[in-house]
């Protein structure tokens, strides 16, 4: 009986050893996380929403100037999609970019809702304010959006 049991130790110790060194590697190689395709889309989104961030320049002088009327008119006009839009390019990103990019796009529809309450309230620094916050967002979101 006990040459019975050291034998199958041995035994029980050599399939463990088997099993371990023909165990698959702990590390996957992973592929490319974007497609050609989906780069390009990307990439064409993210250039239509750069040229809405571009368009942003304008809204300054509306605001120094104190021309309300166009101010809520800018946002609600040129830039209305623009929530849309980001959230939309949020959704293609990889699982990792996803949530801040949501975020940013949060972020700066905040900030342009900020801007077209402080032109019903007729306030210059609170619209200023939210206009600096809107780009810093912008650029948050940019930094995500793979080359």
């Amino acid at each position: 009986m006990g040459r019975f049991r050291a034998i199958l130790t041995w035994c029980l110790v050599l399939f463990t050893a088997l099993l371990v060194s023909c165990g698959s590697p702990t590390s996957v190689a992973k592929g490319p996380l974007y497609t050609d395709t989906q780069l390009e889309q990307i990439q064409k989104s993210a250039t239509d929403i750069r040229d809405l961030r571009d368009r942003l320049i304008e809204l300054p002088p509306l605001i120094q100037s104190q021309d309300w009327v166009d101010v809520g008119s800018f946002i609600h006009g040129p830039l209305g999609e623009l929530r849309a839009r980001m959230a939309r390019l949020s959704r293609t990103l990889a699982p990792d970019a996803q949530a801040s990019a949501l975020k940013s796009a949060k972020d700066v529809f905040g900030h342009l809702t900020a801007i077209d309450e402080a032109a019903q309230t007729r306030d210059i620094q609170k619209a200023l304010k939210n206009y600096n916050e809107a780009l810093k967002d912008f650029d948050a979101f940019f930094n995500l959006i793979p080359s």
